[in-house]
């Protein structure tokens, strides 16, 4: 889910120390695939272990359960749980981009927690004017470059675009947070899942001292593990609609 340039050798070394505490009856690939169709790979009843978005998790992803989230190095981050940053072009509050007719809302898609359904909690109710763009990378471009006004970001991309792409970055306004919802899931097809085994890995890699690099440049501190139910609270963000 955060496919920088900069930091697929992290990932791939963090896989690898990981593989490395797996049994060998869990049978886990020898590397990450990155060139893949996200929708194509976490619908694979071959998936060992994915991250998704907690969104998609809760109301479409039926077949895959959860491992856990990482806990991670972001500002109003804690025990596995972040806030997506808002954004905008200007250093104005949510309530002036409310009420301006003209205010353009980009989106990264949407089924995204940190990029809609959290900006809509913060937002309180839906933007009248929305453009999608497809990624949390896009959407900061285009309010950077005044193509939209503003945005909802994860946490850990708006974090890992200021090392990429400083000057990007250097045009956003932080004007706000969203709600304090689990980080990305890691999940596992059902038919294939070895949720504990995962997990163990998981720590053990966390305290195994060939990762070490690889965990702080990835910002990745520590380790929950959620359960699906864990999940499900996001649901309570987005009021029904009404009768």
């Amino acid at each position: 889910m955060y496919p920088f340039a900069h930091l697929r050798d992290a990932y791939d070394t963090f896989w690898s120390v990981l593989r490395s505490h797996l049994p060998a009856s869990v049978d886990p690939p020898d590397s990450l695939a990155w060139d893949v169709d996200l929708d194509t790979a976490l619908s694979s009843p071959a998936l060992a272990m994915g991250q998704t978005c907690a969104w998609p998790l809760v109301t479409r992803q039926a077949h895959l359960t959860a491992i856990g989230s990482f806990d991670v190095v972001a500002p109003f981050a804690a025990g596995g749980r972040y806030r997506s940053v808002l954004v905008a072009s200007k250093p104005l509050g949510i309530e002036h981009w409310k009420a301006d007719p003209a205010a353009v809302v980009a989106r990264n898609g949407p089924d995204s927690l940190s990029g809609w359904i959290s900006l809509q909690w913060a937002w309180r109710g839906t933007p009248d004017r929305v453009v999608t763009t497809g990624g949390h990378v896009a959407s900061m471009r285009a309010v950077a470059a005044g193509e939209a006004q503003v945005a909802s970001i994860d946490a850990l991309s708006f974090e890992f675009l200021a090392e990429s792409e400083p000057a990007t970055v250097g045009h956003l306004n932080i004007i706000d947070h969203g709600p304090l919802v689990p980080s990305l899931p890691l999940a596992a097809h059902r038919s294939v899942a070895h949720v504990d085994d995962f997990r163990a890995a998981i720590e053990a890699t966390l305290a195994d001292p060939r990762a070490a690099e690889a965990c702080a440049r990835l910002r990745i501190r520590g380790f929950v593990p959620f359960d699906d139910a864990d999940y499900q609270t996001v649901r309570s963000l987005v009021p029904p609609p009404a009768h």
